[in-house]
């Protein structure tokens, strides 16, 4: 049972590597955008640095409590969904149980061994719901608490992928500062990319340079966005 929970725990892990690398290169690529824009439009770097830390912020937050308020909904509406199912099973017991049976046919079972299994949870009413849950509604285990790790791995991860285009600012001046951001970012994302690959056992240099052409994208569409403002 111990080693089945590690697991389980070990895989919900691995599975925060999509909000982590969704927050990371959303911070990173909209930050490369905006100070590419605002770059193009003043050659004040103290203000593009400081328009660019109030950007990361800011988005950090947005993202976070975006993640959390829509975390929260699809938990609220996972449970409200499972709590009506758990009234049923006490109102429609045969009814549900038949669900059930339809579902496992339907993967494959036949309905004769389908029959029996249903039959084996028919008496333990909890094991027969969260069966129902997976089989029948698709939905898997609710985690209240999902909403609030999500919402700080995305936040927190956002920050980051931001802070690596402004570090340049801090150092260098005028374009070296801007040039210095492209190719920090460029290997950050290319980076980015790569580790997730290496996670998923997929190919490293093909998702390091897909990371790579939408972070050179975002930041030649915020740069030729911030030709078109007036210069100061």
């Amino acid at each position: 049972m111990a080693e089945v929970t590690e697991k389980k725990e070990a895989i919900e892990r691995k599975g925060r590597i999509r909000e982590a690398v969704f927050g990371v290169q959303d911070g990173l690529i909209s930050t490369v955008g905006f100070v590419a824009g605002l770059h193009s439009a003043t050659t004040d770097n103290r203000l593009v640095l400081l328009a660019g830390l109030v950007e990361m912020f800011a988005g950090a937050m947005s993202m976070a409590a975006g993640a959390y308020l829509s975390g929260k909904a699809e938990v609220e509406v996972y449970q409200r969904e499972i709590e009506e199912e758990r009234q049923r099973f006490v109102r429609e017991p045969y009814l549900a149980s038949e669900e059930l049976l339809q579902a496992m046919t339907q993967e494959g079972l036949s309905r004769e061994k389908a029959y029996r299994i249903v039959k084996l949870f028919h008496d333990e009413e909890e094991s027969l719901l969260k069966t129902f849950q997976e089989k029948v509604l698709g939905l898997g285990s609710v985690n209240p608490q999902a909403p609030v790790a999500s919402a700080l791995v995305i936040g927190i991860w956002f920050a980051l992928g931001a802070a690596i285009p402004l570090l340049p600012y801090m150092i260098f001046t005028q374009y070296t500062a801007l040039w210095a951001a492209f190719i920090l970012s460029g290997a950050a994302l290319f980076g980015i990319g790569a580790a997730k690959a290496v996670v998923a056992k997929k190919s490293w240099w093909r998702s390091g340079l897909e990371f790579l052409i939408i972070a050179t994208a975002a930041a030649a569409i915020g740069y030729l966005f911030g030709r078109l403002l007036p210069s100061h």
